[in-house]
């Protein structure tokens, strides 16, 4: 049995499936788990990181901020299990010296078929039909459709790309942001600069970019106001995309038809979270759910992949894959022990 000073600690921080991914973990190391070369601490809380550990861990895996970070001393690098690194970013825990992994578009899939049904949701009226079963109210009213609609997505990345890949079945038009001239799936594209005259054509604007100084408050009055008094307005980005009052004074005053939205700008006890008795509850033709659109039975599989082609590396000395720009600057921490430095 290895001496757990000489082991490799990993920490992984995950509400409800820290276990689950611990166990992928195990079955794809069998060998170093059981001779102790590799051990694993899986937390469903970072209040519940074992402090006498703190110093000893070598990599993390992490669902939400890890406030014991800085305090980590032989950390190597760390995985967060989101897209978006801009809470990593904005809190300053991480040295630009360690590896930061995310995976971009890992949320592709899951929030592109949960966009499909938000939108199918605003012509078709599957709420209103389930109220109606509740009253036991028999109520044929018209709905619409999506084809022949334009789709504006604001940014072309993994999440946009296969959102507009989804919206062709449904006959859309799909037009979009993007630095490059030609997209798939994408009738027209504009370049980043043109997002006012996007929103503006879209009967449904979806917003589809990272939290950057670029975007932040990039959705105001002014852009509601561009918008077709026809069209819905659609967010699983980040709260921090749009201005909550102006939201709010479109949505009641008739700028727009309706929004859905699945990110907030509360940060705590969520990644996203919106308290009892806030204003957007009771505002007129939103549609609000919890910040689920990425969270599926596959995400931890999915994210999980990630992480483990990276342990494996980590453990062969091979460069990790999927760090994020900017992250890893220090050599001695972009290969695994055995071409570790010191």
């Amino acid at each position: 049995m290895q001496d757990r000073a000489d082991a490799t600690n990993v920490l992984i921080v995950y509400p409800e499936e820290a276990h689950r991914m611990a166990g992928l973990v195990r079955e794809r190391f069998p060998d170093r788990v059981a001779d102790g070369s590799l051990r694993i601490f899986p937390v469903t809380d970072n209040k519940m990181v074992p402090q006498d550990m703190v110093e000893e861990f070598d990599i993390v895996l992490a669902f939400q901020l890890v406030f014991e970070v800085p305090r980590m001393k032989r950390l190597k690098w760390l995985q967060t299990l989101s897209s978006g690194i801009d809470h990593w970013e904005k809190s300053g825990l991480l040295s630009r010296d360690i590896p930061l992994v995310h995976v971009p578009g890992g949320s592709a899939i899951p929030i592109g078929e949960f966009v499909m049904g938000l939108m199918l949701n605003h012509v078709k009226r599957y709420d209103r039909i389930w109220d109606n079963q509740k009253q036991m109210r028999y109520e044929r009213f018209m709905g619409g459709e999506l084809h022949g609609r334009t789709l504006a997505i604001v940014g072309l990345g993994g999440i946009g790309r296969e959102v507009a890949r989804l919206a062709k079945a449904f006959n859309m038009h799909v037009i979009g942001t993007e630095l490059v001239p030609e997209v798939p799936n994408v009738d027209e594209v504009y370049p980043p600069e043109a997002v006012d005259e996007v929103i503006a054509r879209g009967d449904f604007v979806l917003l589809a970019v990272p939290e950057t100084p670029e975007t932040k408050d990039m959705m105001d009055e002014r852009r509601f106001g561009l918008m077709k008094k026809s069209a819905y307005f659609l967010n699983c980005a980040r709260g921090s995309l749009v201005v909550k009052e102006a939201l709010l004074k479109a949505l009641r005053e008739g700028w727009i038809a309706g929004a859905s939205i699945d990110t907030f700008w509360i940060k705590d006890p969520l990644p996203s979270y919106l308290p009892p008795g806030d204003e957007l509850w009771t505002a007129p033709n939103v549609y609000l759910s919890p910040h689920i659109s990425s969270w599926t039975d596959m995400y931890t599989p999915r994210f999980g992949a990630v992480f483990l082609d990276n342990l494996d590396r980590w453990f062969r000395g091979l460069p990790l894959v999927s760090v994020a720009p900017g992250y890893g600057t220090g050599p001695r921490n972009t290969v695994g022990p055995e071409l570790k430095a010191g």
